[in-house]
């Protein structure tokens, strides 16, 4: 019989993670399956009675509703209280994120924002924030105001983070001292978080940066990837989104990680020790433009996981890259780029094209071309996986 290989072990955890993921996300946003036991009968048989204790899970918009009951809003207010409900919302840890629905505003659900907090019941939520204007500006920065906290005492989530991360510190490291000692002032913020994702563990402030649950799919990708002994570039780093699964599943040897936000660039370092692999990401904080230039010519692999264009950076990103005897390129690149979806092959080919020329386009091979998610009105965000072979 042949035995299974680490890579196909990988692929069905991942596979696992995914489901699991689907159906934690389908619960903590309409409740277990509420309607099943009246759509299949049997009330009175022991599948039925199984049915009937399903049924006894609240959905979410019932527990907020409950919860404002609770804190004194009449009967007579409960279709009002429905309509706050938001639709669209990001769980991150201990901290949960809002957009307000069509017609609501801030001053309405602000007051209702703690009875949001406790629909999440049994899980603990100790901050609302109200996401105002998106992710903004070339680094990506969020836009959130407060609208709920329990008191700062209370609040224990980023204190036990940073006791979890301290314990995993081990040397030889690219984690220093000084990294020790800033690490220590991110737990007096309330708003600091973990994310875990696919058995990684994403801490960040939220206030401060970014997260996109949009792209888990490809940071699940990437805990699949195989890059066995590679020298690995990731030129737009952040928190370390596809910078620690590969670390952490892709037997890698080294991967720079860079990063021109200095605090994203810290959440990077906290991620690196916290997962175990402060070892092999090594942090630079600048422009991937004017840093990092030692590494020229040295790379196997270069991620370019920046939109809405990172097309400019092509130069750079190419120049990562191992050369031939002959200096032709010689790596892959996963290059993320906007484009509908009938043209994207294309569009990912003309952006090579244009940057890089014609010589360096007969070099390449789009070995794998990925849908991310929608980004607006018939424009994907999309991934290109991209390898460069010698003439």
């Amino acid at each position: 019989m042949r035995s299974i290989s680490t890579r196909e072990k990988i692929l069905v955890v991942i596979i696992g993670a995914i489901i699991a993921w689907l159906l934690r996300r389908y619960v903590l946003r309409v409740g277990h399956f509420s309607n099943f036991g009246r759509k299949c009968g049997g009330e009175n048989t022991s599948v039925g009675k199984r049915r009937e204790k399903v049924r006894l899970v609240p959905r979410k918009v019932d527990l907020f509703v409950q919860k404002a009951q609770e804190q004194g809003a009449a009967a007579t207010e409960m279709a009002g209280i429905v309509r706050l409900f938001p639709r669209r919302f990001e769980l991150l840890g201990h901290v949960v994120v809002v957009k307000l629905n069509p017609g609501v505003a801030q001053e309405e659900f602000a007051c209702y924002a703690k009875a949001f907090a406790e629909s999440f019941s049994p899980r603990v939520v100790d901050v609302v924030l109200l996401d105002t204007e998106g992710i903004t500006g070339e680094l990506r920065l969020p836009k959130l105001v407060t609208l709920w906290a329990k008191e700062a005492t209370l609040i224990t989530m980023p204190r036990e983070s940073l006791k979890y991360a301290l314990k995993q510190f081990k040397e030889p490291s690219y984690i220093l001292s000084e990294d020790l000692k800033q690490f220590e002032a991110y737990a007096d913020s309330p708003t600091f978080t973990t994310h875990v994702e696919n058995g990684i563990r994403y801490s960040f402030d939220v206030c401060k940066v970014m997260f996109c649950s949009g792209n888990g799919t490809e940071r699940m990708h990437f805990a699949t990837i195989e890059a066995r002994d590679e020298v690995v570039v990731d030129m737009f780093a952040g928190i370390g989104y596809f910078t620690l699964p590969l670390a952490v599943f892709g037997f890698v040897k080294v991967i720079h990680a860079l990063e021109k936000n200095a605090t994203s660039a810290g959440f990077l370092k906290y991620n690196a020790l916290q997962n175990r692999v402060g070892h092999l990401i090594r942090t630079y904080c600048g422009d991937n433009r004017e840093v990092a230039s030692e590494l020229c010519g040295q790379c196997d692999r270069v991620l370019m996981g920046y939109i809405p264009s990172c097309t400019a950076f092509l130069p750079r990103a190419i120049s990562f890259l191992k050369q031939s005897p002959h200096g032709d390129p010689v790596g892959t690149i996963h290059y993320h780029f906007l484009s509908d979806k009938k043209t994207a092959e294309e569009t990912a080919k003309q952006h090579i094209r244009s940057e890089l020329g014609e010589h360096v386009t007969s070099l390449m091979h789009i070995i794998a071309l990925r849908t991310v998610k929608s980004y607006a009105p018939k424009i994907f965000h999309h991934v290109a996986d991209i390898r460069f072979k010698a003439s």
